[in-house]
């Protein structure tokens, strides 16, 4: 989902740098550019490891399979910036190296990005130029307690104003332990982006929620206001309208009685996947490839089995019955779109999804799927969906029947339901009432941010966070032992922080305010003793255990019996992530 939002925002730039470039009226502008900040998995971290993945990707006998740099086309023509095999000309890439840095540029010399795209993916890169718009996870901002640098995204230490707009989508996702957890980080992201006097506007989106005001309350410590708000016609908003013939996605239950559950899946794949033979006409692309949705990767599993052997056999005594070209289910064509892929097979995954039936052989017959499908996967030429067992949650169900039926086509849904299962049964016997008021089941969801296990796991390392990056005194790596609470200035300047950081939680649940106040003051004072024992020591405190260099210089300085380092880890203990000297053999340290 974020390298699709990535791509289609990337056009919005580029456009923007057009008008920027050509218009009068925009001389003198700083130049508009868009950053992307996932996982190290996903993208590279630093201009070496762009060097090296540039490498790779050049010497790759399929380059689009290696593809680390999440970027396929140039959003401005959407020319192809990487071949489909191995060439030995660099000029065929659409990245190059340019100094230490790895840029994109489109390979068509017409295009006017063809000597730069406005792309950055690199953190490093990231980091000493922050972009107009960034697109990032929210697991990733729990890195501002290990990385000082990456507050510049926010504005702390630039010559440009601190960003103004936080836009969150689907937000029915944070919810749970993510939610939980990624609710302590807004509150410090919050707090340093109203360094400045005004605080950011936040909009979210989401489709499936309810009780808003209280997870958005838990989530940003903030009150709703819903857009676009209710009109004289409930049915027509700014963003939609009924469709006026009343048509729509259909909804097909199924619940076999006496039968296995691998028959009955065999028994409701086998005359889905006839449907192109039937269709012929222009809807036989949108019904080709079969989507099976499934709870389990243990179920998901068994169905890819019965898929390539089973529904094979059967499609094959049908077609012989029924007059029907034969459709075979090709082992080569069958999907897996699970957590299980990695993140440089997903773009060549979607790559797959949108080969039409009608521009080659290569079109998937069938997709497995897992829940990944739900969270923002875009397809519009899927139109069919097999769902094996009715999802956990309504809210689950309704995003991943939505993943079909989203072009001109009419989407197919048939829920296939488990007999032995309550919920499912009661689904099935309620299938029409439940379907014609859908949204009203969605379920409430919660966010717990200020709760003792979630203080206890995560708070010691938003709290860390805050003080790298509100006081650059604390900022540098070895720097935790500077942390001196006798000093009145900085006790002063701390107590504010953490004042405006308990407004927010406070918000966010009153109850709790006490607590964490309670909390905030003993980590703190820990983190103090540490520091002052580390400076008796005379020896530097450090906020995280790093390997390499650092690992064996601290070898090398304790190696002696009865020296060593123990280093708590933020994400896991309710102290500091600081580093000191203790009494106690290395070797212990090692096995704890």
């Amino acid at each position: 989902m974020t390298t699709q939002q990535f791509q289609r925002a990337a056009a919005l730039v580029c456009a923007m740098e057009r008008l920027r470039l050509t218009d009068e009226r925009a001389k003198g502008m700083a130049p508009f550019s868009i950053g992307l900040w996932v996982g190290n998995e996903v993208t590279p971290g630093t201009r070496s490891d762009a060097r090296f993945a540039l490498e790779r990707l050049q010497k790759a006998a399929r380059p689009r399979e290696a593809n680390q740099f999440q970027v396929e086309s140039c959003p401005w023509c959407l020319g192809s910036l990487v071949p489909e095999s191995k060439s030995h000309r660099p000029q065929d890439y659409g990245m190059k190296l340019a100094g230490h840095d790895v840029v994109f540029y489109c390979l068509d010399a017409s295009c006017p990005f063809n000597e730069e795209l406005p792309l950055a993916v690199v953190d490093q890169v990231l980091y000493e130029e922050p972009p107009t718009i960034l697109l990032a996870t929210v697991d990733k901002f729990a890195r501002l307690q290990f990385r000082p640098e990456a507050g510049r995204l926010l504005g702390i230490g630039t010559m440009f104003e601190q960003p103004s707009m936080i836009i969150q989508d689907e937000l029915h996702l944070l919810s749970g332990p993510l939610g939980t957890t990624a609710a302590l980080f807004d509150a410090v992201v919050q707090l340093l982006l109203s360094r400045s006097g005004t605080s950011p506007k936040i909009v979210a989106s989401t489709a499936t929620i309810r009780a808003s005001e209280e997870q958005v309350a838990g989530l940003y410590g903030r009150e709703v206001a819903l857009y676009p708000p209710s009109g004289l016609d409930g049915d027509r908003t700014f963003f939609s309208r009924p469709v006026e013939s009343g048509e729509g996605r259909l909804y097909v239950g199924i619940m076999p009685q006496s039968v296995s559950q691998p028959s009955a899946v065999i028994s409701a794949a086998t005359p889905l996947l006839e449907l192109p033979q039937v269709l012929l006409n222009t809807s036989r692309d949108a019904y080709w490839t079969l989507v099976m949705y499934h709870n389990s990767l243990r179920e998901l599993g068994r169905s890819g089995t019965l898929v390539v052997d089973d529904v094979n056999g059967r499609l094959e005594t049908r077609a012989d019955r029924l007059g029907l070209p034969m459709r075979p289910v090709r082992a080569g064509q069958v999907l897996e779109l699970t957590s299980r892929r990695g993140a440089e097979e997903l773009p060549n995954d979607l790559r797959a999804l949108r080969t039409r039936v009608d521009k080659g052989e290569d079109a998937v017959d069938v997709v497995l799927s897992s829940n990944m499908l739900s969270v923002g996967i875009d397809i519009p030429r899927l139109a069919l969906m097999l769902m094996v067992g009715q999802p956990k949650t309504t809210a689950e169900y309704i995003q991943a029947t939505s993943r079909v039926g989203r072009s001109e086509t009419k989407g197919v849904i048939v829920a296939l339901f488990r007999s032995s299962r309550a919920r499912d049964r009661s689904h099935f016997e309620t299938f029409r009432g439940y379907h014609e008021a859908l949204y009203r089941s969605v379920e409430p969801t919660s966010v717990t941010p200020w709760s003792l296990s979630s203080r206890d796991r995560s708070l010691a390392g938003a709290l860390v966070a805050l003080m790298r990056q509100s006081f650059s005194p604390l900022a540098a790596y070895d720097a935790a032992g500077c942390f001196d609470l006798d000093d009145d200035r900085l006790r002063e300047a701390v107590d504010r922080v953490v004042e405006k950081f308990l407004g927010y939680v406070t918000r966010a649940d009153p109850v709790e305010a006490e607590e964490t106040r309670e909390a905030i003051r003993h980590l703190l004072g820990e983190w103090d003793h540490r520091a002052a024992l580390a400076r008796e020591a005379g020896e530097p405190l450090y906020y995280e255990r790093r390997p390499g260099k650092d690992q064996r210089a601290l070898l090398k300085k304790f190696g002696q019996p009865g020296e060593g380092w123990l280093v708590a880890d933020s994400m896991r203990s309710v102290e500091p992530n600081v580093a000191v000297e203790v009494q106690e053999p290395l070797e212990e340290v090692h096995r704890g």
